[in-house]
């Protein structure tokens, strides 16, 4: 039967009516979920970039619902030593499939589920605008998430050669969590690859030097007490990459303090003092702060732990031996620092063997989430037991019912 004329038009407008709405609803469902949320305008200037570590995983995700276990407290949280782990998560384009995303979250696996993991607690320092949707994903898999102020007054914005590291000098507000006694900071591309507790007995308590305090820092010292003897009896650990007074901070142990970072404050804002290229890994190497020469010197580790892209080559066995993988004079590796999830740096610098490492770990994790009944139930407990144990367990009660 054919149309009449005067439908026509009707017909017509509704079908391409009909065409856009579901190439809109398929466009927005696939935009970041900061342009999804609103939060589009928030964006800063400096956001943009061709960095390729930024380029996507795109790896499989767990399908277990994060979001139903975040209401329970983290794990380890009752930790005595009030020790942690942290990293931080603080980029202007959050993602749930973004590659710093992803490797905060291989962060808390190795730290807290891995075969190798911790018996502390993680914290992951978030910005103010990191959605919620992220934090709960990290609360879920157990981890702490505390939200850090920015120090965004500091540096001009066009003057930050890396844009990425935008927020990055927020890294110094961690001396204000005072409520821990220790913390170590990793870069959140640098990973554990075995337990890495015992960091907290190599990193020392230093004294500092008093004949070579500032006159702010020799008021504090000064005033004598609990703060002066805190602030002076402090921990600063990291590893040197390039020239021996560059530590990297992707890597750090420290003592939470609030006159130090008052210290750390002051010394940022004395931009003449350190290169600015840097943040706050430049901050951090200044004389105002950890100078190897000044009055708190850095405490200096052995590249097995935070092993660069720059130590992978004297890192490596001969090739004859290598199912021996990574190993160095001071032991195996602990720490990998690198953007293990990107392709293209593994074929770039013939590290390919790495970004499968990274697959496999992904994959791991993934299975972990998704099938180990014992993670959930530990979600809720706070204690994890693998399916071996309880294994034991249970044979052990048997034994026992049996002599009886």
């Amino acid at each position: 039967m054919a149309v009449p004329r005067t439908v026509k038009p009707i017909f017509t407008a509704g079908l391409i009516f009909l065409v856009l709405s579901v190439f809109y609803l398929s466009y927005g469902n696939n935009l970041p979920y900061a342009a999804r949320a609103g939060l589009i305008g928030h964006k800063h200037p400096l956001a943009d970039t061709d960095d390729l570590g930024l380029v996507f995983p795109y790896d499989p995700i767990p399908r277990i619902d994060f979001a139903f276990l975040s209401k329970y407290p983290p794990h380890n949280i009752n930790e005595p030593s009030k020790f942690a782990f942290s990293t931080f998560y603080c980029t202007r384009q959050p993602d749930t499939r973004g590659p710093y995303f992803e490797a905060a979250q291989q962060i808390i696996w190795r730290l807290l589920w891995s075969p190798y993991r911790s018996k502390y607690p993680v914290i992951i320092f978030v910005c103010p605008f990191i959605p919620e949707e992220n934090r709960r994903i990290f609360r879920g898999q157990g981890a702490i998430v505390k939200e850090i102020e920015l120090l965004d007054d500091i540096i001009p914005d066009e003057i930050i050669s890396t844009k990425r590291w935008i927020d990055v000098l927020s890294k110094l507000n961690i001396w204000k969590e005072v409520e821990w006694k220790r913390i170590v900071f990793l870069d959140s591309d640098a990973f554990p690859v075995r337990n890495i507790d015992d960091i907290f007995e190599v990193a020392p308590v230093q004294h500092c030097n008093r004949e070579t305090l500032g006159p702010e820092d020799k008021a504090v010292v000064a005033s004598g007490g609990k703060s002066g003897e805190e602030f002076c009896d402090y921990v600063y650990s990291g590893v040197s990459q390039f020239m021996a007074y560059n530590i990297n901070a992707g890597f750090l142990v420290l003592k939470p303090n609030l006159d130090m970072h008052a210290k750390l404050m002051r010394a940022a804002r004395m931009t003449g003092d350190y290169d600015i290229r840097f943040m706050e890994q430049g901050v951090l190497s200044s004389k105002n702060a950890f100078s190897q020469e000044g009055s708190f010197p850095v405490h200096k580790l052995p590249s097995v732990w935070n092993t660069l892209p720059e130590n992978f080559i004297e890192h490596r066995v001969p090739d004859h031996d290598v199912s021996r993988g990574l190993e160095l004079k001071e032991g195996p590796v602990r720490v990998l620092h690198a953007k293990l999830w990107n392709k293209a740096w593994g074929e770039w610098n013939n590290l390919t063997d790495l970004t499968d490492l990274w697959d496999r770990d992904w994959m791991n994790m993934c299975r972990f989430y998704d099938g180990d009944p014992g993670f959930v139930e530990a979600r809720k407990t706070g204690i994890y037991k693998t399916m071996w144990e309880k294994f034991l367990e249970s044979k052990k009660a048997e034994n026992a019912e049996a002599a009886a």
